[in-house]
């Protein structure tokens, strides 16, 4: 086999199992962005993306949501959640899940079951830690987590440096120790680090 062939095969492969992901993910942008869990529900085998604007007196997640066993992208922010339900595990499709500025204290450990999540926004709230089962979303790139007062990280977490390239923990509490520990199990990860910042959440 031509030499210069081979080369533009591995070259070709590579680049496709680091971007792959992402080019998946760019193709949920086509999809409809649904509202409301009322009209998602009309087809709920149809919907691929809920970006729930409104929920009177839910400290947790509705349970129909669970009914949208196709969901790859779920926003639900600002909705002054409580708690994140275990069964949140049912969504195995989830590529994209944004629980930001909401009143959590920490993540189900069946978090760890969503294994094609790929983001994980979870800012601006007030989780203490994260679970040991995080280590099981080997497909997550990104973990937005600034705002939160989380002093330690789950030694586990070093099981996601094959593919995390970024974690933002601006204005987190970690102890220097803590943050060079991070460095080191997460040598290829780009890690914002800042104990007070000036954060804009474009998300």
């Amino acid at each position: 086999m031509n030499k210069f062939f081979l080369f533009s095969l591995i070259i070709y492969f590579s680049t496709y199992s680091i971007y792959g992901q992402e080019y998946q993910y760019k193709e949920l942008t086509d999809e409809k962005v649904y509202s409301s869990i009322e009209e998602a529900l009309l087809e709920p085998e149809n919907v691929f993306r809920l970006k729930l604007k409104r929920c009177k007196k839910c400290d947790s997640l509705p349970e129909e949501i669970f009914q949208l066993t196709q969901l790859q992208e779920l926003t639900v922010s600002k909705l002054k959640l409580k708690k994140i339900n275990s069964n949140i595990s049912q969504l195995k499709n989830l590529k994209y899940l944004n629980i930001s500025r909401n009143k959590l204290t920490s993540l189900p450990e069946t978090i760890g079951n969503l294994t094609e999540l790929c983001t994980l926004i979870i800012n601006r709230n007030k989780i203490t830690e994260l679970p040991s089962s995080i280590s099981n979303l080997k497909k997550l790139t990104l973990i937005d987590a600034w705002d939160n007062p989380l002093y330690v990280l789950p030694p586990s977490i070093i099981e996601l440096a094959p593919t995390l390239k970024e974690i933002d923990l601006r204005q987190v509490p970690l102890r220097d120790t803590e943050l060079e520990e991070m460095e080191r199990l997460l040598p290829n990860t780009k890690i914002k680090y800042t104990s007070i910042c000036e954060c804009q959440d474009n998300r």
